[in-house]
């Protein structure tokens, strides 16, 4: 039992050492966020989905500022009905021509090319919402990609260990050096690990397919991060009330909100205005069907508001101009409290994050495990001991990576609620 030990030993300070041992597996590109960004904005569809529906409703600016076209009629000579006589237009026949041109009154065209600019502004509002929501999605794949590989890597080295040292006992087992228990033992811990490993790289697998999606790519990626990537993630600088003010007047889907008041609010404008009749001006030419040959004159018309003035379409505008308005005050509440909530999950995880250097702890805990092997090895310890410290190293790896994922994406989260770059390096 003791040479077995003394066997054992030197497989685990091997193993256990935690060497950065890789497998064979499906190539990954190395990437960094910027590169991620970068390919994003020019392959995510979406993205150039919306930018031509900015391009389309300027176009309609365009065509609000032109001018109705003039209608032209006319009237052929038949004769009369005692004398029929079809296109009966030559030197005895009669002919008329009609020229019209309508002209809007009451600035209803400048109101529709007011509208028609909102409308503009509004898709434009659009795709910073947009890109505000896929933004925050591929910051957090891509930054739940990077802690899920670094994870995946411990364990791993892990498994990989472990499996060496299951084949030791196997090979004892079957000598009768060991206990057939510590096997089971440690073929259950086996199993447990592999579980969890699986799990995590299912999850790493769905970082993977949304990063693919956003990007529009079948490649595989590594994330890569450095330190001064991180850096700046902190509250330093910020004040809550800038930010709440802020995100009440500037956060795209806010100005989406505002640009909707301002639309029913220019509709019910132009609705009062549709009230005022348009005014046709003409002229007409008369070859012999009036008190003169070549008779020529001017045309004025105008609709007479007996009945219809727009009555019911300047009530539903008013009416939605009040819709609106509760809209607007809405989508700002809900401004306001998403960055409230994101400022106080930071505070929470801040107070954690600088309570103990994580970086440090693991450390520490690498070196702890170092000596639980030394240990083991001289028989100060149990093998139960030894397993519960070889699962307590797994976890401590898997909290401190998710924390970090946490911590980071709870900053992008403060980023997606105020509507901002908060924190650029």
């Amino acid at each position: 039992m003791r040479t077995f030990r003394i066997l054992l030993f030197g497989v685990m300070i091997s193993c256990l050492g935690f060497s950065k041992t890789t497998q064979a597996q499906t190539p990954k590109t190395p990437i960094t966020l910027q590169a991620v960004e970068d390919s994003f904005i020019v392959r995510n569809y979406a993205l150039l989905a919306q930018r031509y529906q900015i391009d389309a409703s300027k176009a309609l600016i365009r065509q609000a500022k032109i001018w109705s076209n003039p209608t032209f009629s006319t009237v052929l000579g038949f004769g009369s009905t005692n004398n029929f006589r079809p296109f009966a237009v030559g030197a005895n026949g009669q002919t008329e021509y009609n020229i019209d041109q309508l002209i809007q009154l009451a600035g209803k065209r400048n109101k529709n090319v007011q509208l028609a600019a909102t409308a503009a502004r509004m898709n434009e509002a659009t795709f910073d919402e947009l890109l505000r929501t896929l933004k925050l999605q591929l910051r957090e794949n891509f930054y739940n990609l990077y802690y899920r590989q670094q994870t995946a890597k411990i364990l791993k080295e892990q498994l990989d260990n472990l499996e060496t040292i299951v084949k030791a006992y196997v090979v004892a087992d079957q000598k009768g050096s060991v206990a057939h228990a510590d096997l089971v033992r440690l073929q259950a811990l086996q199993v447990g690990l592999e579980n969890d490993y699986l799990d995590l790289k299912q999850q790493e697998l769905e970082s993977q397919k949304n990063l693919q999606q956003l990007l529009h790519s079948q490649d595989f990626y590594e994330a890569t991060l450095s330190p001064s990537d991180l850096v700046a993630y902190n509250l330093d600088k910020l004040q809550l009330q800038q930010l709440l003010d802020s995100a009440a007047v500037n956060r795209p889907d806010v100005r989406v909100a505002d640009m909707e008041l301002q639309t029913s609010r220019l509709n019910y404008r132009l609705q009062k205005a549709m009230a005022v009749p348009d005014l046709h001006v003409g002229a007409t030419y008369d070859k012999q069907g009036s008190y003169v040959n070549n008779f020529v004159g001017l045309t004025l018309g105008i609709d007479l508001p007996l009945w219809n003035r727009n009555q019911g379409n300047i009530k539903s505008a008013a009416l939605q101009v009040n819709a609106t308005q509760q809209q607007l005050l809405q989508q700002q509440s809900i401004a306001q409290t998403e960055v409230l909530n994101a400022w106080q999950q930071i505070l929470a995880l801040e107070k954690r994050y600088k309570g103990f250097d994580l970086h440090l702890f693991q450390n520490e805990f690498d070196t702890l495990i170092e000596e639980v092997a030394k240990n083991f090895s001289k028989g100060n310890i149990t093998l139960l001991q030894f397993i519960d410290y070889f699962n307590s190293y797994s976890d401590n790896a898997k909290n401190i990576n998710t924390f970090l994922s946490k911590r980071v994406n709870a900053y992008e989260e403060l980023n997606y609620a105020t509507g901002q770059e908060l924190f650029k390096k």
